[in-house]
């Protein structure tokens, strides 16, 4: 499959917290499996309780070792992990692509995965923006 076609059909997968059903993913699992499938970086699952909400996972993720196998960088460039915040805690990632000038890939409760630019998440009130490249 091309690189197109990867997203494309990545486009629309359900979500579901923890992307603990079949056929889902979160927005940690969107950025993993689009880093697996276009850049060929592994990242790990976090095994985490199936009762765990989002301030647990975002916790979790923040101090998870993979973090330290992030370094952010000043700018977006093809292939970062975006992480966003709504409020104090960045608890939110997606997946930077230069398609169309830029866009991010991630998956949120209501749509699944979808792709926004910067201005569209800023509008829907995203703020923090981090750009991180995995070592």
């Amino acid at each position: 499959m091309t690189r197109t076609e990867i997203v494309n059909a990545h486009i629309g997968t359900p979500y579901s917290l923890g992307g603990k059903k079949a056929g889902t993913v979160d927005c940690y699992g969107s950025a993993r499996f689009l880093q697996r499938e276009l850049f060929g970086r592994a990242m790990p699952d976090f095994a985490m309780p199936g009762t765990a909400g989002r301030s647990a996972i975002a916790a979790a993720i923040s101090v998870h070792p993979e973090r330290l196998q992030w370094r952010e960088v000043d700018a977006p460039t093809d292939g970062a992990l975006v992480t966003m915040a709504r409020n104090v805690c960045g608890y939110h990632i997606g997946t930077w692509l230069e398609e169309d000038g830029g866009v991010i890939v991630h998956a949120i409760e209501d749509c699944g995965v979808v792709a926004d630019t910067l201005p569209t998440l800023e509008a829907i009130g995203w703020r923090r923006f981090r750009f991180h490249l995995p070592i």
